[in-house]
């Protein structure tokens, strides 16, 4: 007979212990158990770009170490893949042939990163502890690093690599960041990653990988770069193909109601293989940030405890920096929407843009320079807030003074 918890996670990462925290904060009696693929604690995605670049160690990176779980009376099944969910049976197996038995059950599967064609010993994507590991090792000595990808794991990692470095970046479209910030600050973001010494190769792709003392990387323009080591970061496919064979309803994701509910009403979702309503524009969408998956994590365990808890919708918040530049990203900022009003002091480098709908309330904002402020621009987008107008934009990053704004 399968051992049987009341409460399965499946997923370690942010969602995944958001869940736990807060099935534990409620209920220390029930029995829970967590299932990773991964043979170890949960640690921050977020810090490994610093640790291939050398900036801090691998132990900085966990979050929590084997004895929260132990502590916490959670049972850890760590190094273990699912292989099949049998939902109205209330059962799973992982790949050794175990057995387990649910009450409820959270999917935070997570997504795996999208390699290319052409791979080589010397190239890796960044999703996981043994792919930063890999790439750590092979940034010791690069003298020339290639990326592809000019997104949120391609530069943070060629920003934190050796100075001394030569660096590369591939990018498909016609401009940096293109999911992440609107044109403006693209541009601005590019005009100071080039004076940094990054090397740009926009509307190209990496099409042949030649193995040699050196990679030789051939670019469909017919261009050739000499490399070390090749970063792919070319995004990711949420992990949905347990949820599809048990008869979960997935379009791009698993889908999920207001409650972090999946179409089973016992199973649930959340993080960056969950499909969920956006904040902004009320359309299923997966948000793929760490915020977003902690919220998802604990309002799905707030749910499976049976506290109704209602979430508001997924919203855009990345914080990253970038060869010295903090940068955030917040909510709806992209260029098709209604209105905006942006502020940029060239002396300092500082950019804000507010991206606002037809009632002129804020739907989204980029900062570039000073990001202490992120938090309130994330209140404003949440709360509806009306833009208080464009000296609100030129005032210092401290709260109160740009609280005076509101005034």
């Amino acid at each position: 007979m399968a051992e049987r918890f009341d409460f399965v996670v499946i997923g370690n990462s942010a969602a995944g212990l958001q869940a736990l925290r807060t099935l534990r904060k409620h209920d220390r009696n029930a029995t829970v158990a967590i299932i990773d693929r991964e043979d170890c604690p949960a640690y921050s995605r977020v810090l490994t770009p610093y640790y291939v670049g050398g900036k801090t160690g691998r132990d900085n990176l966990f979050i929590v170490d084997h004895g929260y779980y132990q502590g916490s009376g959670i049972t850890t099944l760590f190094g273990s893949s699912v292989v099949s969910l049998d939902a109205d049976g209330h059962q799973l197996e992982l790949a050794d042939g175990r057995r387990f038995a649910f009450g409820k059950l959270l999917l935070a599967t997570g997504a795996e990163a999208r390699n290319l064609t052409v791979t080589s010993e010397r190239s890796s994507t960044l999703r996981h502890m043994a792919d930063a590991e890999k790439l750590e090792a092979l940034m010791q000595t690069a003298r020339s690093i290639t990326a592809i990808g000019a997104g949120l794991v391609s530069l943070p990692l060629l920003s934190h690599a050796p100075v001394s470095a030569e660096k590369h970046l591939v990018v498909g479209s016609d401009r940096i960041f293109s999911r992440v910030v609107d044109a403006e600050a693209s541009a601005l973001l590019e005009e100071r990653f080039l004076k940094a010494g990054l090397q740009l190769h926009k509307r190209d792709d990496v099409v042949a990988i030649d193995e040699g003392e050196r990679l030789q990387l051939t670019l469909a323009s017919g261009g050739r770069l000499v490399s070390d080591m090749l970063i792919v970061g070319k995004g990711v496919t949420p992990n949905t193909g347990l949820a599809r064979t048990a008869g979960l309803q997935v379009e791009d994701g698993i889908l999920i109601d207001d409650f972090c509910r999946t179409s089973h009403a016992d199973i649930y979702a959340a993080g960056d293989a969950a499909e969920g309503r956006d904040f902004v524009t009320g359309e299923p969408t997966i948000q793929g940030n760490w915020v977003t998956a902690v919220e998802q994590g604990e309002n799905a365990a707030l749910n499976m405890l049976g506290m109704t808890c209602v979430y508001a919708g997924s919203l855009k918040n990345n914080i990253t920096e970038v060869f010295g530049i903090d940068i955030a990203a917040i909510g709806h900022c992209q260029d098709d929407a209604p209105q905006s009003v942006g502020a940029y002091d060239k002396s300092t480098g500082r950019y804000r843009r507010v991206f606002l709908d037809e009632q002129r309330r804020m739907i989204g904002a980029t900062l570039i320079g000073e990001t202490n402020d992120a938090g309130i621009y994330y209140h404003w987008v949440r709360t509806r807030s009306v833009f208080p107008g464009e000296k609100a934009l030129h005032r210092s990053n401290t709260y109160a003074s740009v609280m005076q704004g509101l005034a």
